[in-house]
């Protein structure tokens, strides 16, 4: 009975113009008064859509092209194996596997890569590339994406940042075997230096024995052999050999070969080895392509379709709003007029 009694004055501005005489929204007076203003509310999403297109047309588009690598195949890293089993030539179970050559040229590949991202993101004017593994927890495969203003430009840094990081990995291995080689020759080389003149000290001290022998053999006047067997004579007791065997022993052993073992032969033949290697670190890679960088065929931003459909929303709400509250103020404007 209260709310009957009420008069328009004794009612708020917003219940005058939105609620009937129940207190109840009046949801069909709202449509109507909203049906009334259709030409505001039409004019104000007409107004948005323009906006809409205005901002479509200023606003910096963003592509984002996504390859995905892994770790290099066999074949890519078959010439540094080879140049490796070369350098371990003399002690192969020292030398990593092609699955550990594999692991670690990704692993340097993605290490690389990913510095390479966070200097970027530094830059005054930041460049978006983002590394992050395919499978949550797993370092292998990598999705690698570059975000630019157009679809070509950004399947175009894609390629060049991952060509650029595996260059410079490969650059290093390339430089690191040849180093490793170098250091390897000469360190071959000077074993064979000290392996000859250790083979030179025994044949001086052997000629020395035989000289010391043949003076033993004069002194005793023995100059032909008093032994049946030879073999297993030691340096003191060469002399028995006589004078005769000993002087011919003597000039034998300066045109004897010097006395080398495998090892020295061994040695040899390992330098020879890394004399005659040509290495080729060309077609070494740290990396294989699952998918190469993708041309985007659609951009992240601005979403045409999602701006134009806001626009219309934004539009008719703000319209609907303007249509409302002007109703408002000509009820509060007639209330004030009959007070």
């Amino acid at each position: 009975m209260n709310q009957e009694n009420k008069t328009p004055t004794d009612q708020s501005l917003l219940r005058q113009t939105f609620y009937n005489h129940d207190d109840e929204l009046d949801l069909l007076d709202v449509v109507a008064q909203l049906w009334n203003g259709k030409k505001i509310i039409i004019a104000t999403v007409i107004l948005f859509l323009l906006l809409a297109v205005a901002y479509l047309f200023v606003a910096k588009e963003k592509w984002t092209s996504e390859a995905i690598v892994t770790q290099p195949s066999a074949g890519q890293v078959a010439n540094y194996n080879a140049a490796l089993n070369v350098l371990y030539s003399q002690s192969p179970q020292d030398k990593p596997g092609i699955a550990e050559l594999q692991r670690q040229l990704f692993g340097r590949f993605s290490a690389s890569i990913n510095a390479l991202s966070g200097s970027l993101q530094n830059l005054e004017q930041p460049l978006d590339l983002k590394v992050a593994p395919v499978t949550a927890g797993q370092n292998d495969p990598l999705s690698i994406k570059f975000t630019a203003e157009s679809a070509k430009e950004a399947q175009a840094q894609v390629t060049h940042y991952i060509k650029l990081v595996n260059d410079e990995v490969v650059d290093d291995y390339g430089a690191d075997i040849k180093h490793n080689l170098e250091v390897k020759s000469r360190e071959l080389n000077d074993s064979l230096t000290s392996q000859l003149k250790v083979a030179e000290d025994k044949k001086e001290q052997r000629v020395d024995a035989l000289k010391q022998a043949l003076k033993v053999a004069e002194g005793s006047g023995i100059t032909t052999s008093q032994l049946t067997q030879a073999e297993f004579l030691s340096d003191d007791t060469l002399y028995l050999l006589g004078t005769k065997a000993l002087s011919a022993a003597i000039a034998n052993e300066a045109t004897k070969p010097l006395p080398l073992d495998d090892n020295y032969y061994a040695t040899q033949r390992a330098l020879r080895l890394i004399k005659d290697l040509k290495i080729q670190v060309d077609n070494l890679q740290s990396f294989r392509y699952i998918m190469q960088p993708d041309l985007p065929i659609r951009r992240d931003s601005p979403k045409k379709g999602l701006t134009l459909v806001l626009a219309v929303l934004l539009g008719g709400i703000v319209g609907s709003a303007v249509v409302l509250g002007r109703n408002m103020t000509v009820a509060y404007r007639q209330r004030k007029q009959s007070a």
